[in-house]
């Protein structure tokens, strides 16, 4: 084997330590039911057992209440839907479906547990694949393109993975990371094509256009993307060549999405929002969306009720990275969309009445965007090398604090991460989240909305808890496989770096 396939061999090897690090990581976490997620699991049973997109028969009531089990949904023409774009749902019906066969053969009468676990199984299969994936692609964008060293690149993927609220929606059925991870991807396949680093470059163009158009389907904000995305290749030669094949890519994607709209709302074009309950729509004047205020952009950026630099301090090194980004002529083009796009995204959601994000220790609605909005904050990483890393691992410990305890913390918390993330740790309290998928009747309706009621239950839980249930020990296990992880990491490099010696 010569010395440049021993090479690729290891660069292989080194992006599969990186996958199994981040997919055992999220894996172990799993931060249970909540209206949102509900909802996106309803759909999926309703198309795995009825073959419809309506979620009727698996609306659950109370007495104190009528659709106790999400609130998320639409109404439209008599039926009931989700109030969500339908493509996560649509990701997790085969994992779904294949869990839940198994678990009806292992826990027989138990349904509920079947739903919960078959729910965890599809989130393995759905987010924290996809969050894992997305960890590697800041890594290579780093290391490949900007030609950061390996252990400059892997600190930077390590504070993006775990060092930003990205960590704990990385193991929440959510719709933010798998968007998050298909429109990064978009962009990273059109960087190929401006580098010229692929022959077939309408392939990867088509490619391209398929996953912008993917996340549109995960996420409607995730749209503002493929606008970049598509604005990006066209302002080069090549990547104007390439546009039919990224146009012709999304065409499928759209036709599924407006197909999901016309068979639940009557029209391709229509919206969920539009037939949404208007219980949880934060609306002012009739309006979702408003003027962007400067004490409305303080505090999704400042303060403790949710901001941004609050729950992921490493954000701060965006600041100076954006000037040291467009600096750089060679990747002035790229530094602009990261740049562009974050300050769109800032505002857009600083203009959304709802910003807040409702049950969340921080601005979920950020999260598309995180990816592009890091690239700037690692840039600067030499420049401030002590203090990158000084904020980067205090991001980390906040971060892991949130995961560990859950970040299904309700809006009125005005402080999640003093009120709530830290008073748990402190108490050695874990996976407080206990909302259930389904079967609410067996729970305390009002205890779930309160969270000084909150009793533990399994509802959420890491896998630790498995031996140590409801403690802070439940963390051990991943802390010793975090430990042969940086043994086995660290055996890889030495063996990469006795191959070079050799060769010279």
């Amino acid at each position: 084997m010569s010395y440049s396939e021993r090479t690729k061999q290891k660069r292989r090897y080194g992006y599969f330590l990186f996958f199994i690090l981040f997919f055992v990581s999220y894996g172990y976490f799993f931060q249970g039911g909540g209206w949102n997620q509900n909802i996106r699991i309803c759909l999926t049973r309703a198309i795995i057992h009825h073959g419809t997109f309506t979620v009727d028969r698996f609306k659950e009531d109370s007495k104190e209440m009528e659709f106790v089990n999400a609130g998320d949904w639409a109404f439209y023409n008599g039926h009931y839907y989700s109030n969500k774009s339908p493509g996560l749902s649509f990701l997790a019906v085969p994992s779904f479906a294949l869990a839940e066969y198994c678990l009806k053969h292992l826990l027989p009468n138990d349904p509920e547990q079947q739903v919960l676990f078959s729910a965890y199984f599809s989130n393995l299969c759905t987010t924290v694949l996809m969050s894992s994936l997305l960890c590697l692609l800041i890594f290579h964008v780093f290391h490949h393109f900007f030609q950061m060293s390996i252990r400059d690149s892997f600190l930077l993927m390590l504070f993006y993975g775990f060092g930003t609220i990205a960590f704990s929606y990385s193991t929440t059925f959510y719709c933010h990371q798998p968007a998050a991870f298909c429109s990064f991807l978009s962009f990273v396949l059109v960087m190929h094509i401006r580098k010229g680093n692929f022959q077939k470059k309408g392939i990867v163009a088509l490619l391209a256009g398929f996953s912008a158009a993917s996340a549109v389907l995960i996420e409607p904000s995730a749209l503002f993307i493929l606008a970049a995305v598509s604005l990006y290749l066209v302002s080069f030669k090549e990547g104007r060549r390439c546009l039919p094949s990224f146009v012709l890519g999304g065409i499928p994607i759209g036709l599924v999405l407006g197909w999901y709209n016309f068979v639940c709302f009557g029209h391709p074009l229509a919206s969920s929002y539009n037939y949404a309950n208007e219980m949880v729509m934060w609306k002012i004047d009739g309006r979702l969306f408003g003027i962007p205020t400067p004490v409305r952009l303080f505090r999704l950026l400042f303060s403790p009720y949710r901001g941004l630099l609050f729950s992921s301090p490493i954000f701060l090194m965006a600041l100076p990275g954006v000037f040291f980004f467009l600096r750089d002529k060679r990747w002035r083009a790229e530094a602009i969309l990261c740049a562009t796009l974050s300050v769109f995204f800032i505002i857009l959601i600083a203009s959304f009445h709802a910003w807040h994000g409702g049950s969340a220790p921080g601005p979920r609605y950020l999260l598309p965007a995180f990816p592009f909005l890091f690239l700037l904050a690692g840039f600067p990483l030499k420049q401030f090398a002590k203090l990158f890393r000084l904020i980067g691992f205090v991001s980390l410990l906040i971060n892991f604090s949130i995961t560990v305890v859950g970040n299904e913390i309700p809006r009125e918390i005005r402080n999640p991460l003093g009120e709530v993330v830290f008073k748990n740790v402190i108490a050695g309290s874990v996976s407080i989240n206990p909302v259930p998928f389904s079967h609410f009747e067996h729970y305390n309706i009002d205890g779930l909305a309160n969270i000084e009621a909150w009793e533990p239950n399994f509802n959420s839980f890491n896998l630790g808890e498995i031996i140590f249930p409801h403690s802070l020990a439940s963390i051990l296990p991943l802390i010793c496989f975090w430990v042969i992880w940086g043994y086995w990491w660290k055996r890889l490099v030495r063996m990469k770096n006795h191959s070079e010696h050799k060769k010279y």
